[in-house]
């Protein structure tokens, strides 16, 4: 989760993609599976891991994976574009799932704030309270602010969240913060960051995890991920997807190449100013039923690749051509035959190349006006 690197006590975060780091070594090259290693019982994702295909989360779960904590939100306003679909690619995967929030709080009342939006994100995926809710704290306006203040806007945000029903919290930090600029507790064990130079072994055996690296590689995902051993059970037996299954209608302006791993590059590079009418935020896509045809095509999502992604103004459109696929057309939805009387409205756009025929196509990201159906439909299939 790491967005910047750290120098000394003031440490700013660290490097796109996870949480902190925890010492002030630098990062390894790509580290690999290998008996010397601490155990990856749980890796942490961010948007800035939104490319990672279903097929990938299956292959962390049969590479040792147990939990997936999943960035939800950060400061007052932005939440994930990816959290849907992040969701369920590792519900899919049967994946214990929890959230996190990068925080900037720096006032009970802000911290009140944040909360209320990290609630509103996990509820835009799942109505269940039995998952951690964890604050990702590592933003630069945090380590001078006095470990006093800090307790105490910890405290103001964890109430809050209490107060909604979740009672399973956690903090995340770097191990240089601890007892400096941010306290651990009761209920706050703990999910410290430390980056040994040579990580083996266990750390930190009181806190709940132990994240130790940012930079592995699991077999046939060419991209760095953040790893962490977990102590005890906390992360893991999760209900985060009891709603059902959800479909993610991101809109990245980025193409689909692999970006740096961590949780905190994830979180603090990612803008703060997105609010509910934006485009890219979760769509709620229930679980289409067995005669829609519903399913997930490894062949079809390797297929294709990513041009650009953008979000776009309103337009509204019938169909009954085609179908509704996940945003890299892994998943398809459902037939659009099966919602003859429904309208469309876009939010979002993106051009995908076809490795088969060489071809380009346009895709609209769609919702039914009602918000209850959506996904992304080939543009020629739209008729005004």
């Amino acid at each position: 989760m790491k967005k910047y690197r750290k120098y000394g006590l003031a440490v700013l975060g660290l490097i796109a993609g996870g949480i902190l780091m925890g010492t002030s070594t630098t990062a390894n090259a790509a580290l690999y599976p290998s008996s010397t290693l601490p155990q990856t019982n749980m890796v942490d994702v961010s948007s800035w891991q939104g490319n990672l295909t279903a097929a990938d989360y299956q292959t962390l779960a049969a590479n040792g994976v147990k939990a997936v904590t999943i960035k939800a939100s950060e400061g007052q306003g932005y939440i994930n574009p990816d959290l849907s679909q992040q969701v369920q690619y590792a519900q899919q995967a049967g994946l214990s799932i929890n959230f996190y929030h990068f925080v900037h709080f720096t006032s009970p009342s802000a911290a009140t704030s944040e909360a209320q939006n990290f609630v509103n994100a996990v509820q835009s995926v799942t109505s269940s309270k039995d998952v951690v809710m964890v604050a990702d704290f590592e933003s630069s306006e945090l380590g001078s602010l006095g470990k006093a203040n800090n307790d105490a806007n910890l405290a103001a945000f964890d109430s809050a969240l209490n107060q909604a029903g979740y009672n399973k919290t956690d903090l995340y930090t770097m191990a240089s913060w601890v007892g400096k600029v941010i306290d651990t507790n009761s209920a706050n064990a703990g999910w410290i960051a430390d980056y040994p130079a040579a990580p083996s072994g266990s750390k930190y055996p009181n806190a709940n995890a132990w994240q130790w690296a940012s930079d592995y590689r699991f077999p046939s995902i060419n991209q760095n991920l953040d790893v962490s051993q977990l102590n005890n059970d906390y992360y893991l037996n999760s209900t985060a997807a009891s709603t059902g299954s959800t479909t993610g209608s991101s809109t990245d302006t980025t193409s689909s190449s692999s970006s740096s791993s961590s949780i905190s590059s994830s979180s603090s590079s990612t803008p703060s100013s997105s609010s509910s009418k934006q485009p890219g935020n979760v769509v709620m896509v229930p679980g289409p039923s067995k005669s829609s045809g519903s399913q997930y095509s490894a062949a079809r999502s390797n297929s294709v690749k990513l041009v650009w992604r953008r979000g776009m103004n309103s337009h509204y459109y019938k169909t009954t051509a085609g179908a509704r696929y996940s945003k890299h057309l892994g998943t398809r939805y459902g037939y659009n035959a099966d919602l003859p009387n429904v309208t469309w409205v876009t939010d979002a756009h993106q051009k995908l190349y076809k490795k088969n025929t060489g071809k380009y196509a346009i895709y609209y990201h769609v919702k039914s006006t009602t918000g209850n159906h959506g996904g992304w439909i080939w543009r020629g299939y739209l008729n005004k």
